[in-house]
């Protein structure tokens, strides 16, 4: 839509109301606080709720890789050619052969079913999120400890990884630890499924394992259920037979997912199916994304009623601009020049907000991190629990093409609520105008 000189200069004079217009000014002025703060709002959201979802994800794919491949009933036989292979696939970083299921975990009278993963042991050494609360580097491993601390403050004996491997040792999480209430050295009786003939008759099989070390991954369902072992225990205690149930591999940052998953999926053949982390959490993930769905709809209902306020500033404008509009059509202004004028009106009043609020939005989010801590130690609250999502910060990634989006929504709710009041003041009559005057 295209406006000629004389119309923007008409429609911003009108916006520079005189003293005894001053409630106009008032009133667009609050539909322009009211446009930054909603379009402010909603980017702030959705850059943090973006922050929880690509930190979430890098925490789960820095555990169990980005692609996976999952085994037949049978099982997978993980050679070395195999893995050699996936591993000789472009954008692929490393593979991991698992032998997994479920068992009963039994520490004195307290029982628990757990998922009992075995890994190699330099496999689990080189996952961050498992190993650097226990033998990372001195930096990032007193960070973890700091984050990872008990509820009451004791300081936690983390164990090590350097005898993972000896004598069905195992690994496990912080959040079981506490349920079972076992620490580093402790007994652990691991009862299997699997089903053993002896003299007293048929019992399930069962191993004695020695806790070596505790990690904290920082997300509930590693750290209260999972149980890390070697994977040739895991392939006695369990029956398989020397076979893997899967093998995690892990992608570069540049890798694509697509591409990749199916040129491992040519080298994995029919023993496997190949599956991505989308897949392997689609539950989680959909919940994520409904609740920033229902977050980016509920926001964006306070930006369009902040809109629509610009409704009664123009109406009213258009009221007090009566004589000007018969005038200006008396000259020989139309109807779509009249109308322009005031669509101009308010377009401006969103324009501007809208600019406000990209601004406001964009520096929020960039420094969220210091306007929590400056909050925190202002008012002696507590906004953002480090330890719940093991994140020393409150994350915050700004996707641009959601700010362009918000933006256009902004821009166009403004531009719907200047459609009625500027039809109402080009339908109207000059001669009926200035007989009003």
């Amino acid at each position: 839509m295209a406006f000629a000189a004389v119309e923007r200069l008409i429609a911003f004079r009108y916006l520079r109301a005189r003293r005894e217009e001053g409630f106009i000014s008032v009133i667009a002025g609050f539909s322009l606080i009211g446009i930054t703060l909603g379009v402010g709002t909603l980017i702030v959201v959705m850059a943090v709720m973006n922050g929880f979802r690509f930190e979430l994800l890098r925490q789960m794919s820095s555990i169990s890789g980005q692609l996976g491949v999952q085994g037949t009933r049978g099982g997978l036989d993980a050679t070395p050619d195999l893995l050699g292979r996936m591993k000789a696939v472009p954008g692929v970083v490393s593979v991991s052969p698992t032998a997994e299921g479920q068992v009963m975990a039994v520490a004195g009278d307290k029982v628990r079913g757990v998922v009992l993963r075995g890994v190699r042991p330099d496999d689990l050494r080189a996952r961050t999120p498992l190993s650097a609360a226990i033998d990372g580097p001195e930096a990032v491993r007193d960070r973890y400890r700091a984050l990872c601390r008990s509820e009451d403050g004791k300081e936690i004996d983390w164990g090590t990884l350097k005898g993972f491997g000896d004598s069905f040792s195992v690994v496990i999480g912080r959040r079981l630890a506490d349920l079972l209430g076992l620490k580093v050295g402790d007994a652990l009786q691991l009862v299997s499924p699997v089903e053993i003939a002896t003299p007293f008759g048929v019992m399930p099989r069962s191993a004695q394992a020695r806790v070596s070390a505790i990690f904290c991954a920082g997300m509930y369902d590693y750290d209260s259920n999972f149980v890390y072992a070697p994977i040739a225990d895991v392939q006695r205690l369990l029956d398989y037979r020397g076979m893997a149930t899967g093998i995690e591999v892990f992608l570069a940052d540049d890798a694509p997912p697509g591409p990749t998953r199916q040129a491992v999926a040519g080298v994995v053949g029919p023993q496997g199916w190949v599956f991505d982390w989308r897949q392997a959490n689609y539950g989680f993930f959909q919940a994520i994304q409904g609740q920033t769905n229902v977050m980016f709809i509920v926001l964006t209902m306070i930006v369009l009623v902040a809109a629509f306020n610009i409704v009664s500033s123009l109406v009213m404008l258009v009221r007090t601009k009566t004589a000007d509009i018969a005038i200006l059509r008396t000259m020989g202004a139309t109807r779509g020049a009249i109308m322009r004028i005031f669509l101009l009106d308010g377009l401006a009043i969103g324009g501007v907000g809208t600019l406000l609020g990209v601004v406001l939005g964009l520096a929020f989010a960039r420094n969220i991190e210091a306007i929590r801590q400056w909050l925190q130690h202002t008012f002696d609250i507590v906004l953002f629990d480090e330890t719940l999502y093991l994140l020393a910060e409150l994350p915050s990634r700004i996707e641009w093409g959601e700010i362009a989006v918000i933006a256009g929504l902004a821009l166009a709710f403004a531009l719907l609520a200047s459609l009625y009041p500027a039809a109402r003041a080009a339908r109207l009559d000059p001669v009926e105008g200035l007989h009003r005057e």
